[in-house]
């Protein structure tokens, strides 16, 4: 944390003052307030479990899944890293495995429903020639053997040849497919009227789909217990606005704190809610203000002794209301980086504000507008606006 001289001698330098020149701004008239950025995530991994009854057409060898007895005791440790991603554990009830034959099939096929068990289904002797499709197969007799007193007029657009009509023996006038008679026996049955059912494909029975065609299939109780992370974001500033963290960057001198299981719960071990499985005891938790271990757990971007810390402190205390255990909570990680930053005002220099962010080598000076000063602009840009209108509907 920076002294209040390293503040004032970071913002004369801003100034382009010499650091032992006091007066181009003097600790008389300075007002100095720090101010903490806080940034990162929360990162839980969140546990459901739910019990119903599974199936497998067949059979099936369950002996590679977990047993369980009770499935809200069964012990699942905690996952190493909190984030990762989403999982499921399938389990199988002791002694639920029961191994049935299918009663509703026969050696796992049943009757075809489309021809109920007959093999062929009805079939149509005769389908419409593919040249004129029943119409004008004959111009003279249209296809009844009986000639008309005028003969019908060929089809715009026909290029096709027509032929003598086998029905009526008109030359030049029937279909040259089907020679009048405007139909084709069957490709299919070959006009016998049946054919073998496509379902069944002639055989009467087809694979009963509930067992597969196994004839057989077996239940279970299943346990299955899934993990999944789920990310909390954090970004908060102590009294500054949220473009505080635009003036920052990578290279300054943010503290880094990185717990993952019992330390990154409350320090006071409050339990906001339950959940099945196992999880960490919170009344075991760390204090992330007096935990005298913590610099072995902490990865800074300089050496500091937390202990000593007070930012730390603070951070803790804006943590704290985001730390409430939420239901089916296993396992979490608690990373984020905080900076504290020095706003400086003088009496001098009423329209500026100074933003001091600890860096190396040196720290880094933002200036920004006071609130004075943007007060001062809008009021100036709204009597601007009002003159213009002014001015406007004395031209018009």
């Amino acid at each position: 944390m920076l002294s209040d001289d390293d503040i004032l001698a970071a913002v004369r330098r801003g100034l382009g003052a010499p650091g032992a020149d006091d007066a181009a701004f003097p600790a008389a008239g300075a007002h100095i307030t720090r101010h903490l950025l806080v940034a990162g995530e929360i990162v839980r991994c969140v546990e459901t479990r739910t019990e119903g009854t599974a199936f497998h057409a067949g059979t099936r060898d369950l002996s590679d899944l977990p047993e369980y007895d009770d499935l809200d005791r069964y012990p699942v440790p905690p996952p190493a890293d909190p984030g990762a991603a989403r999982s499921t554990l399938r389990l199988v009830r002791r002694g639920s495995v029961a191994a049935h034959a299918c009663s509703t099939c026969t050696n796992g096929r049943k009757p075809c429903a489309r021809c109920r068990g007959a093999g062929d289904v009805a079939c149509r002797t005769h389908v419409p020639c593919a040249g004129c499709e029943g119409r004008l197969c004959c111009l003279a007799c249209e296809g009844t053997g009986k000639r008309a007193r005028e003969a019908a007029d060929r089809p715009q657009g026909e290029t096709a040849s027509r032929v003598r009509c086998r029905k009526c023996g008109a030359d030049d006038a029937a279909c040259g497919k089907c020679r009048g008679a405007g139909r084709k026996k069957c490709g299919v049955c070959g006009g016998t009227a049946s054919r073998p059912c496509p379902d069944c494909a002639g055989g009467g029975t087809v694979s009963h789909d509930f067992c597969a065609g196994t004839g057989r299939y077996v239940e279970w109780t299943e346990g299955v217990v899934v993990r999944e992370p789920v990310v909390d974001t954090v970004e908060e500033s102590s009294d500054l606005p949220a473009r505080a963290f635009a003036w920052t960057n990578e290279a300054d001198a943010w503290n880094r704190v990185d717990h993952v299981g019992e330390d990154a719960f409350p320090p006071d071990g409050t339990d906001t809610g339950s959940g099945p499985g196992t999880r960490t005891d919170l009344t075991k938790a760390t204090d992330l203000t007096k935990d005298t271990d913590l610099t072995q757990d902490t990865d800074l971007t300089q050496d500091t002794d937390l202990t000593q810390d007070t930012d730390l402190a603070e951070v803790a205390a804006r943590l704290k209301p985001r730390l409430g255990f939420r239901d089916g909570e296993v396992a979490r990680r608690v990373r984020v980086r905080y900076l504290s930053l020095a706003r400086v005002t003088h009496d001098d220099h009423p329209d500026r504000v100074y933003v001091v962010i600890p860096g190396r080598p040196a720290p880094r000076v933002v200036t920004v507008r006071s609130p004075r000063r943007a007060w001062r602009l809008a009021a100036l840009a709204l009597l601007v606006l009002v003159a213009v209108v002014a001015v406007s509907r004395l031209l018009t």
